[in-house]
């Protein structure tokens, strides 16, 4: 996890720090496993990288219909959500909106694609490296389907990278921690809570709210609905975050970010202010460190709220422990 200041009189705000934005369809997928299924056809598992470096990867995934990967972990916390499609993770189905949280030293799969394949957006929060698990449960998953697999495509990433598709505890030690379990939810499985309220021009009211499958001191994970046209201030967090446009769209600053956007905001750096396009937006954003956020250019805010006749309404009360002090009205110095 990311360590976060806890100086209050020192800026967040570091001059060349930017958040970078990319949309799915413009990376180059690159094939990262294969099979033969018993008809003789070809099912792969392909990824798009808006992010891969030693200490972290974010991964947009396709695993085609019935592919069949290993049950293996990460070498540091990893998150899986599930964006279109269906499968198992193991023997529990998954479909859009299941969340599975799989911490360093757990494991989880196989990984069953279901008919209409299986889309993830998958985040691993140190290196990235997979280490296989209980290998007899894939050997028993193929031979069922009658599936043969085939040579892991070459993989050229950099000098930097060690290729984990084979690890399997032998050349390097597994992380394994026995009775560490990895955990799948749903978001339909939680509440949502309302974060923020304002009334616009006509007197309807827009909000945003949040649910939490993963809520601590210094990592959350957050699915958060905007209604149309709701205005949130610029600012930034006090931990790496990251934003995953899920459905609608929103504005952030000048740039349009439709459904299939991801943003990367870096400690130190700001973006927004985010402004709902008129179908709403649907988010997943996660914080690997303190969540909290700060204001940044209160100006711009202000300008807009002026521009559309928005009247921003008090923050509606939120108890998540005593560790929580809220930062919710605070804006940089």
């Amino acid at each position: 996890m990311t360590a976060s200041p806890q100086n209050n009189d020192v800026s967040p705000n570091v001059d060349g720090v930017e958040a970078v934005f990319w949309h799915v369809d413009d990376i180059d997928w690159t094939q990262v496993q294969r099979q033969q299924n018993a008809d003789g056809s070809v099912s792969v598992v392909r990824e798009k990288w808006p992010i891969i470096r030693p200490g972290f990867l974010s991964a947009h995934v396709h695993y085609e219909p019935g592919m069949v990967v290993r049950r293996h972990g990460h070498r540091s916390n990893h998150i899986v959500f599930v964006l279109g499609g269906s499968g198992w993770i193991g023997t529990t189905p998954c479909e859009p909106g299941s969340h599975i949280h799989v911490p360093l030293g757990s494991a989880f799969g196989p990984i069953i694609a279901g008919p209409e394949g299986l889309t993830c957006w998958e985040l691993s929060f140190g290196e990235f490296g997979g280490w296989g698990d209980q290998p007899e449960l894939y050997a028993n998953e193929i031979a069922e389907r009658g599936i043969t697999p085939l040579p892991d495509p070459p993989l050229e990433i950099g000098d930097w990278f060690v290729d984990p598709r084979g690890d399997w505890g032998g050349e390097r030690p597994s992380p394994k921690v026995e009775g560490l379990q990895s955990l799948m939810t749903h978001v339909s499985d939680y509440e949502w809570t309302d974060v923020k309220h304002q009334q616009n021009a006509d007197g309807s009211l827009s909000v945003v709210r949040e649910k939490w499958p993963i809520l601590q001191p210094d990592f959350m994970s957050a699915y958060i609905e905007y209604s149309p046209g709701m205005i949130v201030r610029r600012h930034g967090h006090f931990g790496l975050h990251l934003v995953w446009v899920i459905e609608g769209g929103a504005w952030f600053g000048d740039r349009w970010c439709p459904a299939g956007t991801h943003i990367e905001l870096p400690f130190g750096a700001a973006f927004g202010p985010i402004v709902a396009g008129d179908e709403g937006a649907l988010f997943l954003e996660l914080t690997d460190g303190d969540f909290r956020s700060w204001g940044d250019q209160p100006e711009l805010f202000d300008n807009l709220i002026t521009e559309r006749g928005v009247t921003p309404l008090p923050d509606p009360p939120i108890d998540l422990g005593e560790w929580f002090t809220d930062r919710r009205g605070y804006w940089a110095p």
